[in-house]
C-alpha cells in the first residue's frame, strides 16, 4: 500500500543524496557510538556475535535514525515517561540481547524522516543503524562504500524462521538487497495483498434471487439489477453503480476502489514495469492490451454500471456511498470489510460479502504483485557489531512473535498495541509473503474445536480470542459489533476465499526511480490520469489511447524506459 508521500520522499532523498554523499564518505570515524575492542577468542563474545539470541557479555550501544513515536496515550499508566530510548521494545532488546539504542536523529515518517536522513549524510553523522526508503538509495549507499556487508551476519544471526520468511518470497526480496553477491541490508517485506476482491451487498442479492458472480457478465448483471430494481430502497434512479477511485483507477497493488481485476482480464497491467516479449522492461500503461480494457470500462460507464460522478468524488464521498446504502458494489482487497464496517452502525441487517471476481474463462484471476521490499535496514560501515541489526530483527520478528512465553512481557506489548504505539528502533516489518491467509485453516480449526494450541504466534492467539468473541455473539443472536465483524470477515472469511481461489501472479520487474523520473514523471502521470478519466467517461473515444501513447513516449516515456532497462542490467 504505497502512498504518494512515500514516493515523493523517495525522489527527494535521491536528489539530496547526490549532493551529500561526497561529504560523508570519509566521516564514519566521527560516529559517537560507544564501541570497544572485542576479544573474538572470548567464547561469550564469539557466541553472541554468531547466534540469533545470545546476549552480549557487555552492553553494546548503537545509534539509530528513529521514526518519531508519540507516547502521550501512556500518560497516567504504568508506562508514563516511556520514550525513544526507554520503552517496551528498547527494554526488551536490552534484557534479551544487552543492546541499547541512542537516538542520532528522530523524525515523523515520510518526507520529514527522509530529510533527516539526508542531513545526517551531508553532516557525516551516519547512524549505526537506520532505515532507508528505497532500493535506489540503498544502491547509492553501497556504491559510496557507506554501509556494512551483512552477509555473514545474516548467515549466522538470522533465525531459521527469518530465513524461511525471506524464502517465502522466492528470492525476490533478499535479492533486492544483494550487490556483488553480498547482502547489504535487511529488506522490509511487503506481504501479498492478494488479488482484487469484489464486495457486494449480499442482502440485496438475496432479495433479488441473484447467484454469486464469477464472470464479468455476472458482475454486470448483478450491478444492473441493483440499479434497476432498487433493493436498497433508494428510489428510482438513485442507486449508484460500482464505486471507483478517480486518482488511481487501477495500477496500485492493494489499491482501494481500483479496477485491476477488469484490466487483468485483457492482459493489461497499468502503472507496472513488466517484461515485454523480449524480456525487457515495458511500462504497462502504454501497452496495446490497455485499449480494449478501457473500451470495456467506457461501456460500463455508459450503462451507468460505474458511478456517474466518480471523477469528482472524494475519498469520504466514496465511503459514504457504501456505508449509507447508496451503492452496493466496490472493488477492494481482502481487508475491504473494514472499509464498510460503518454500514452496520446505520443498518445492522446489511450484509457485505466478498468475491474473487471477475474471473477468466478458466475460473482464475490474475494479479500483479506489489513491491515486496518497501524499505531497507542498513548498518554503517565500520560499526563494530553489524550483526546487532540482524539479531534485533530475529528477536522482534521471530522470537517475540512466536517464542516469547512470559505473560507479563506479552501483556506489556499488548498494552502498547492497544494504544497504537510502536516504539521499536527497527521501523520495519518482516513477515511471510502469504501472511494474511497462511494460518486461516488453523484459525478455523481452533474456532471450531476451541483448541487454540496450534496457533503459532502471539498475535494469532490474540486474534483468535477476538474472533471467538464475535462468533459467540452471533450464536447468541446479538447484533454484530462492526469492528469484530470486519476483523473476522477479512482475516477468516475473505482470507479463506482467496486462499482457495485460482490466482495467477505477474511479477513486475522494477519499482525504483531513474534520473529522468524526478523531472518528467509528474507530467507523465498527469497525462495518464487524464487519459483514464476522459476515455472512461466518454469525453474521448478509446482511440484517444493511441494518441496518449505517442505523447507519452515523446514527453519522456522512451527516455525513462531506457533508463529503467539500464538500471536493471547494471545491478
Amino acid at each position: 500500500m504505497k502512498s504518494t508521500v512515500k514516493k515523493s520522499a523517495s525522489i527527494l532523498l535521491t536528489a539530496l543524496l547526490s549532493a551529500s554523499l561526497a561529504g560523508c564518505q570519509n566521516s564514519n570515524s566521527n560516529n559517537t557510538t560507544k564501541e570497544s575492542a572485542v576479544n573474538l577468542n572470548d567464547p561469550a563474545w564469539k557466541k553472541a556475535m554468531t547466534t540469533p539470541y545470545e546476549a552480549y557479555p557487555e552492553t553494546v550501544n548503537y545509534t539509530v535514525g528513529a521514526t518519531a513515536t508519540s507516547y502521550t496515550a501512556l500518560e497516567g499508566t504504568a508506562y508514563e515517561g516511556d520514550n525513544s530510548t526507554n520503552n517496551v521494545w528498547t527494554r526488551y532488546f536490552k534484557n534479551k540481547l544487552n543492546v541499547q539504542n541512542e537516538v542520532a536523529f528522530e523524525a515523523n515518517d515520510g518526507t520529514d524522516y527522509v530529510q533527516k536522513v539526508s542531513m545526517a549524510l551531508a553532516g557525516g553523522t551516519i547512524p549505526d543503524i537506520m532505515v532507508v526508503s528505497d532500493q535506489t538509495t540503498l544502491q547509492q549507499l553501497y556504491e559510496n562504500d557507506l554501509i556494512a556487508d551483512l552477509t555473514d551476519a545474516y548467515t549466522n544471526c538470522a533465525s531459521d524462521r527469518i530465513k524461511e520468511i525471506y524464502d517465502s518470497y522466492d528470492g525476490r526480496v533478499l535479492e533486492t538487497a544483494r550487490f556483488d553477491d553480498k547482502i547489504m541490508a535487511l529488506p522490509t517485506t511487503e506481504i501479498s495483498h492478494g488479488p482484487g476482491v469484489l464486495w457486494l451487498r449480499k442482502d440485496w442479492m438475496d432479495k433479488l434471487g441473484l447467484s454469486e458472480p464469477k464472470t464479468m457478465g455476472d458482475v454486470e448483471n448483478i450491478i444492473t439489477q441493483f440499479l434497476e430494481k432498487d433493493p436498497g430502497g433508494n428510489g428510482a434512479g438513485k442507486t449508484v453503480g460500482l464505486v471507483v477511485d478517480n486518482e488511481n483507477v487501477a495500477g496500485i497493488s492493494g489499491g482501494q476502489y481500483e479496477l485491476n481485476n477488469i484490466f487483468a482480464l485483457y492482459g493489461a497491467f497499468p502503472k507496472q514495469w513488466i517484461k515485454d516479449g523480449s524480456g525487457k522492461a515495458a511500462y504497462g500503461s502504454v501497452q496495446p492490451e490497455m485499449k480494449p480494457a478501457l473500451a470495456k470500462l467506457a461501456d460500463l460507464y455508459n450503462k451507468k454500471l460505474i458511478d456517474q460522478q466518480f471523477a469528482v468524488r472524494t475519498s469520504d464521498d466514496r465511503k459514504a456511498l457504501l456505508t449509507s446504502g447508496k451503492s452496493g458494489s466496490f472493488m477492494d482487497n481482502w481487508w475491504g470489510s473494514w472499509t464498510v464496517a460503518d454500514t452496520l452502525k446505520l443498518n445492522p441487517d446489511a450484509k457485505w460479502v466478498s468475491y474473487v471476481a471477475p474471473q477468466s474463462e478458466d475460473g482464475s484471476v490474475t494479479m500483479f504483485t506489489g513491491n515486496s521490499a518497501s524499505s531497507y535496514l542498513v548498518v554503517r560501515k565500520g560499526f563494530e557489531h553489524p550483526e546487532v541489526a540482524v539479531k534485533m530483527a530475529s528477536l522482534q520478528f521471530d522470537y517475540q512473535r512466536y517464542l516469547e512465553k512470559d505473560a507479563t512481557v506479552l501483556k506489556e506489548f499488548e498494552d502498547y498495541s492497544s494504544n497504537n504505539i510502536g516504539g521499536s528502533p527497527l521501523a520495519m516489518n518482516i513477515d511471510y509473503y502469504d501472511a494474511f491467509y497462511r494460518n486461516v485453516g488453523i484459525y478455523e480449526d481452533a474456532l471450531k474445536t476451541g483448541d487454540s494450541s496450534k496457533l503459532l504466534s502471539n498475535s494469532d492467539k490474540n486474534s483468535y480470542r477476538s474472533y471467538k468473541k464475535y462468533l459467540d455473539s452471533v450464536k447468541n443472536g446479538e447484533k454484530p459489533d462492526p469492528t469484530a465483524w470486519a476483523g473476522y470477515t477479512s482475516s477468516i472469511t475473505t482470507a479463506n476465499l482467496v486462499k482457495n481461489s485460482k490466482v495467477n501472479e505477474i511479477n513486475p520487474i522494477f519499482f525504483g526511480t531513474t534520473p529522468s523520473m524526478a523531472l518528467k514523471w509528474p507530467t507523465l502521470t498527469k497525462m495518464e490520469l487524464e487519459m483514464y478519466l476522459k476515455i472512461i467517461t466518454g469525453e474521448q473515444t478509446p482511440d484517444a489511447f493511441d494518441s496518449f501513447v505517442s505523447s507519452w513516449k515523446k514527453t519522456g516515456g522512451d527516455t525513462i524506459t531506457k533508463e529503467v532497462n539500464e538500471a536493471l542490467t547494471s545491478k
